[in-house]
């Protein structure tokens, strides 16, 4: 477990020192992780991501390195602070310049974060990093676009929007109920008790405290499920993972509603035979917050037509409505969510964990 010691006032935790940010290089990790702690299926909704994900490293013969997976295992899904450099929130992150900024970590500060990882004795799977750390980052930084290719640029429309739609929800809520409601909105292995925010990470059995720190950066990722990941800069800002909203986009195996053949429900497809087509897709579009001209973008249809089916399934009580700012987003509520879980045919549902909150 890590403690960091929240700066606050007399009203509360001080809301200039929390932001918001997006990185590419954490959520490639997060994605890692989610790899190394499934070795068969992963769990829902990442199944379908991580079939392809799985076949798209073979073919490119991208093997990730024991030490990383390693650190992983022995950090019960973390990493050492100098794999994670700490994101900009000033503008969208590009995946090379944070690469650029992992190349230049120094030996001496590897060395000394593992031997505080270690202190029984840096374990045989990781001395080869420990011997030459130059080598092992450069081959890391070398093997990083190579793995984001494979296994995340298919993707990578969707991880954007999910993780875009998420901070500019959270910054709302920064902006209208204040630093203290946001941190209790976050999900994954974060905690608060009083002034001390505890994120359920690290090597087990050892509790570090972070004092002095200047600011938080809150990080979201849509594969932020196993990992909880935290940087640290010199400066005394600190990074902290958390699970996104809408990591259910990934459960879609295709773009849905994409066949011909007007609203005739496909055979054997459950959720269509009782929505219709075009509304079955309506539904399926909706694992993730979207808005009404972005849906009928994605499905096909006339944005008229979307916005007919939104209505009647908010009027059933399926699909929530919430505006972000200028945007309105649909997303499915619970009911919605249970719906999906039960009915749909293109789903392979491992784990019933997606909750709407």
């Amino acid at each position: 477990m890590i403690e960091i010691s929240l700066t606050t006032t007399e009203h509360g935790t001080h809301a200039g020192a929390l932001r918001i940010a997006d990185s590419r290089l954490w959520e490639a990790f997060g994605s890692i992780d989610l790899l190394a702690s499934h070795r068969g299926l992963t769990p829902w909704p990442y199944t379908n991501w991580g079939r392809a994900a799985r076949r798209s490293l073979l073919r490119s013969a991208v093997t990730l390195p024991g030490w990383l997976l390693h650190l992983f295992r022995a950090g019960g899904g973390t990493l050492p602070s100098f794999l994670l450099p700490v994101p900009s929130s000033a503008r969208q992150p590009d995946l090379d310049e944070e690469i650029a900024l992992l190349r230049a970590v120094s030996p001496a500060r590897v060395r000394e974060e593992l031997e505080r990882w270690f202190p029984q004795g840096v374990p045989v799977e990781v001395r080869p990093l420990y011997a030459d750390p130059a080598a092992r980052i450069a081959d890391l930084c070398a093997l990083l676009p190579r793995y984001a290719r494979a296994a995340l640029a298919p993707y990578e429309a969707s991880l954007r929007t999910v993780t875009d739609d998420d901070i500019l929800l959270r910054a709302r809520v920064l902006a209208t109920q204040g630093p203290d409601r946001l941190l209790g909105t976050l999900d994954g292995g974060i905690s608060r008790r009083g002034d001390v925010l505890r994120l359920h990470a690290g090597p087990p059995g050892r509790i570090a405290v972070r004092t002095a720190v200047s600011r938080i950066v809150l990080v979201p990722l849509v594969f932020g499920r196993g990992a909880s990941l935290i940087g640290f800069a010199p400066n005394g800002v600190t990074a902290v993972s958390y699970q996104a909203e809408g990591a259910a986009v990934l459960a879609c195996e295709t773009r849905p509603g994409r066949r011909a053949g007007g609203d005739e429900p496909a055979r054997g497809d459950r959720l269509e035979i009782l929505l219709g087509r075009s509304r079955a897709g309506v539904v399926r579009g909706l694992v993730a917050p979207t808005t009404t001209s972005d849906l009928a973008a994605l499905l096909g249809l006339a944005p008229s037509t979307v916005s007919e089916h939104l209505t009647a399934l908010v009027a059933a009580g399926v699909v929530r409505r919430r505006r972000a700012g200028v945007r309105v987003l649909y997303e499915l509520d619970a009911s919605g969510v249970a719906l999906l879980r039960h009915l749909d045919n293109r789903r392979r549902v491992n784990a019933p964990s997606y909750e709407t909150t």
